[in-house]
């Protein structure tokens, strides 16, 4: 987005220090020929905003009111750049016909619709779910939502949230690679996010989305022993066993259930 794009959609311009913001865009391409695709379905962050900053401007609303989109001004500690978000990780669930995809830097992770047209992604209704290309879910940090503060925060920097496959332990649930941040400590995290019924989330109007931890953590006994600021996944094995991958000393280590490390 462009600094008049940008201050148009209600950015405060005290947070556009680089002129610029960037629009996180997830496109589905369809692949033909040898090296051309068509683009059969498109969503984009700029058209789910909300801003509480500027009443003459586009997205303007109450932050705690809409919690299905992204508050344009929340910075969550940083320095306003143009990369506000750095989206690091997208997957899909063919069952529910969803995405979940994670924001490092406002260290919270989204599900969105795959279901929709591309012109229903752009809007707030249409689809299975019935919102559009608005959120269905999020989680990690409530402060991004005005629905808690940083005592509420439960993922920091993270990367590679993903549904548990079928067949495996803990399937369905949703599995993170919680980095740490300041924190200074990292963690496999599970969530089993509630729902009504499967892909329609539990809103609580006062608390916002659940669960208010995760179910499950992993961490090392003296917990500052396993840091990995970037990168990194875990992942569910058939075993029952869960792979780590500590990504910036590209170290792969596998622990049983008991959190024994047995490779």
């Amino acid at each position: 987005m462009t600094e008049a794009e940008a201050l148009q959609a209600g950015r405060n311009p005290a947070n556009l220090t680089q002129g610029e913001v960037f629009n996180e865009q997830i496109l589905e391409i369809q692949p033909f020929g040898t090296n051309q695709a068509n683009v059969v379905w498109e969503w984009n962050i700029k058209d789910h905003l909300v801003q509480d900053f500027d009443a003459t401007k586009d997205n303007f609303g109450v932050v705690a009111d809409n919690p299905n989109r992204l508050d344009f001004n929340y910075i969550n500690a940083t320095n306003a750049t143009a990369n506000w978000l750095h989206c690091n990780s997208l997957q899909y669930n063919p069952a529910l016909d969803q995405l979940v995809l994670s924001s490092r830097i406002m260290s919270e992770i989204y599900i969105i619709d795959h279901s929709t047209t591309t012109a229903e992604a752009a809007t707030s209704t249409g689809g299975t779910y019935g919102k559009g290309g608005d959120f269905l879910y999020r989680w990690g940090n409530k402060a991004a939502y005005d629905k808690g503060t940083s005592s509420n925060q439960t993922l920091f920097g993270q990367h590679y949230p993903h549904w548990i496959a079928d067949g495996l332990t803990d399937a369905g649930k949703i599995m993170i690679f919680n980095n740490g941040g300041a924190r200074a400590y990292s963690s496999i995290d599970i969530i089993d996010p509630m729902v009504t019924t499967p892909g329609n989330y539990t809103y609580d109007n006062v608390n916002g989305y659940g669960p208010t931890n995760a179910e499950w953590i992993y961490t090392t006994p003296t917990n500052t022993d396993f840091f990995t600021a970037i990168l990194s996944s875990g992942e569910r094995l058939p075993n029952g066993n869960t792979l780590i991958c500590d990504g910036d000393s590209g170290y792969f280590f596998e622990i049983d259930p008991a959190e024994n490390i047995v490779w």
